[in-house]
C-alpha cells in the first residue's frame, strides 16, 4: 500500500473523540421536581472555509485521524481484489482485510507528523478464512501468501506534502477536495505515481512486476459535518471506500506477466481495537500483535515500508519454475 501510501497513504481508518461533559443541575422555577440533567453545551459550530489551506488540512486531519496526538485511530477496511489482463474481465482473486494504526502529532504552523502502521491480510472468497497458501488461478500454482506487514508509513503533512515513496522523496501541494452536501462532508484523496521498483526483475524474475511500479489509490471518506465545524471535537467518525490499481503482488510469481490488479474495499474508524473483526483480531493478537498499536515517536525519519521492500527483507528471489 503507498500510504497506502501518502496518507492512509493517511489513507486509511480511526477512533472518533468527542468530549462530552454533563452533570446534574436544579432547575429554576422547577425545584419542587427535583434535580434534571444537562448537558454541557456543544461547541460552536464554526462553518469551515476548504479552499483555505489551513483549515482545509484540519478538517483532513479530522476525517483520517485525531487531531489528539495521545489518541490512536484505528482503522478498518476490507473488501476482494481482482486481476486483469488484457481484454479479459475482472476476475475475483482473493479478499483482503486488514488494519491501520494512525497517531498524528501537531507541529504547529499547519505541519503534522503522522505515524502510521499497517497490516492486512489476504482471505479465501468462499469462506472468508485467512489463507497462508493460494492457487494462483492463472499459473494453477500453489504459492505461499505474505501479508502486507508495513511497520513504518510515517508521513510529514502540511500545505505541502513530504513522502517517501520507496526511497524517493516527493513533495507536491495538498489541498484534498470536499463535497458538501445537506448535514454531510465527503473527502477525497487520490495518488496516482510511477516509481522505479525497488524490487528488480532481473534480480526478482518471478516476483517483479517490471522496472517500474505504476500504482493508484483513491480514498473517499464521509462524515458528519458538524464534526469538522466544532473544535470539541478531535476527530470525525467517517466510512468510505478505498481502491487501488497496481501491480501484481511479489507472492503471486506473476513475474511480467501482462495485467495488473485492482483492490476495491470498504474503510472505517472502528473506535477501538476490540471493534475488530474478531478472527482479523485474533490472528493478529497471535501472530502479529506490534501491528496493533502505533508507530512510536522514534520512528520518524526512518525509511518507510512498502509491500515490495518487506517481501525483500524477508524472502529470497525463487527458482525458475521447472
Amino acid at each position: 500500500m503507498m500510504f497506502s501510501s501518502v496518507i492512509d497513504a493517511m489513507t486509511n481508518r480511526r477512533d472518533a473523540i468527542r468530549a462530552m461533559a454533563g452533570g446534574s443541575t436544579v432547575a429554576a422555577g422547577m425545584a419542587m421536581m427535583g434535580s434534571l440533567p444537562a448537558q454541557a453545551a456543544k461547541a460552536k459550530r464554526v462553518p469551515v472555509d476548504f479552499k483555505d489551506p489551513a483549515q482545509n488540512l484540519k478538517a483532513f486531519i479530522k476525517i483520517t485521524g485525531d487531531l489528539d496526538p495521545t489518541k490512536t485511530s484505528v482503522g478498518w477496511f476490507g473488501g476482494t481484489i481482482y486481476g486483469n489482463r488484457g481484454v479479459e474481465a475482472l476476475k475475483p482473486l482473493v479478499g483482503v482485510q486488514g488494519v491501520g494504526m494512525m497517531r498524528i502529532k501537531p507541529m504547529g504552523d499547519n505541519v503534522y507528523h503522522v505515524f502510521n502502521r499497517e497490516f492486512a491480510t489476504y482471505t479465501d472468497l468462499k469462506t472468508g478464512e485467512i489463507m497462508e497458501t493460494w492457487k494462483n488461478p492463472y499459473t494453477e500454482e500453489t504459492v505461499e501468501v505474505v501479508p502486507i506487514k508495513n511497520m513504518i508509513v510515517n508521513a510529514k503533512v502540511s500545505p505541502i506534502i513530504e513522502q517517501d515513496f520507496d526511497g524517493h522523496k516527493v513533495t507536491f501541494p495538498f489541498a484534498p477536495p470536499w463535497i458538501t452536501q445537506t448535514d454531510k462532508a465527503f473527502s477525497l484523496l487520490e495518488i496516482h505515481a510511477a516509481f522505479p521498483n525497488p524490487m528488480k526483475p532481473d534480480a526478482w524474475p518471478r516476483e517483479s512486476a517490471g522496472p517500474i511500479n505504476r500504482t493508484s489509490e483513491m480514498f473517499q471518506r464521509m462524515c458528519n459535518l458538524e464534526d469538522l465545524e466544532r473544535d470539541d471535537v478531535s476527530a470525525a467518525n467517517y466510512v468510505g471506500t478505498w481502491t487501488r490499481v497496481g501491480p501484481w503482488l511479489p507472492w503471486m510469481l506473476m513475474g511480467q506477466a501482462d495485467g495488473h490488479i485492482l483492490y476495491r474495499s470498504f474503510m472505517n474508524r472502528t473506535g477501538k481495537v476490540e471493534n475488530l473483526p474478531p478472527k482479523l483480531l485474533a490472528y493478529m493478537e497471535k501472530k502479529y500483535p506490534d501491528f496493533l498499536k502505533a508507530p512510536g515517536d522514534e520512528t520518524w525519519g526512518k525509511p518507510n515500508d512498502s509491500s515490495f521492500t518487506v517481501y525483500m527483507s524477508q524472502n529470497k528471489p525463487k527458482p525458475p519454475k521447472a
